[in-house]
């Protein structure tokens, strides 16, 4: 966030807001050449939606205004002073213009971490229905902070839209009690009614079917359509591999193969029966 500090919004925008997240005070004239070169740059490096920290810019053409950096002991402009729980961080003062180089330096501890950035995407993939997309993002995000329960549970509905529910069921299994909240519950209640869906007496009924022609390719494809359907993937993948292996060519079977490995996205398991089709078809 960039807000422009006056005497009327200085308690709230200054004092009061470095009490929630750092915020760095940009002591500045406009007319000054210094300043024009600097301020393009300090702006852009915070961005206008950073929520790690908040540029407080000071016009020092306000009279007003004057007194906060005589209080500081400023001696040059342009200036920027970190401010943190209502006071300023002496060890974080900047004097004099600055090169990029110095200014990317001094900024780079508010940038936003690399999982909080995938996080963000995996959030915005999941809204725009991309959720093969949003799965690769919070993965990752996962991965790089694995403590992150938020996280964890975004991840779990990414794995319930593309059907993975086995991992689903594992992940949830892992959320301690105290982060078990409203997402936390609507995912459970998703979950069990995927899980009761990729049990039907349908499913069941040709699994039996399965177990009396293993060698029907034709039965074979059709269960893992069923498995895929039901959130299986990886029973899919099996049942479809056994055909492929004597088989390339046989029905939708590779089509079937592909399809699912795409909405499996880079799940582990997608990844390893793609190097077994590799080694059947090179």
């Amino acid at each position: 966030m960039i807000v422009d500090i006056n005497p009327q919004n200085f308690q709230a925008a200054l004092i009061d807001a470095s009490m929630k997240k750092p915020v760095v005070i940009y002591f500045h004239a406009p007319q000054m050449p210094e300043c024009q070169g600097m301020t393009p740059l300090v702006e852009s490096l915070v961005g206008p939606d950073n929520p790690q920290v908040t540029l407080a810019k000071v016009d020092m053409n306000d009279p007003q205004l004057q007194p906060l950096a005589s209080q500081l002991g400023l001696r040059a402009l342009p200036a920027l002073v970190l401010f943190h729980q209502g006071r300023p961080d002496e060890q974080a003062i900047l004097e004099g213009p600055q090169d990029e180089a110095a200014l990317r330096h001094y900024f780079a501890a508010f940038a936003p971490k690399e999982e909080e950035l995938l996080f963000e995407k995996g959030q915005q993939a999941l809204a725009d229905g991309q959720a093969d997309v949003a799965y690769a993002h919070l993965t990752k995000a996962h991965q790089l902070a694995p403590d992150r329960h938020d996280i964890s549970l975004w991840l779990i509905q990414a794995a319930l839209d593309i059907n993975l529910l086995d991992e689903a069921q594992e992940r949830l299994g892992k959320i301690p009690m105290a982060s078990q909240d409203d997402h936390y519950q609507t995912l459970s209640s998703r979950l069990a009614l995927a899980l009761q869906a990729a049990d039907s007496p349908e499913l069941r009924a040709l699994e039996a079917r399965y177990e009396q022609e293993p060698d029907n390719f034709a039965l074979t494809q059709e269960l893992a359509v069923q498995y895929s359907q039901a959130g299986r993937q990886e029973e899919a993948l099996a049942l479809l591999f056994t055909i492929l292996k004597r088989d390339l060519a046989f029905g939708d079977a590779k089509k079937t193969y592909l399809d699912i490995l795409t909405t499996m996205g880079a799940h582990p398991a997608a990844q390893s029966y793609r190097r077994k089709l590799y080694s059947l078809l090179y």
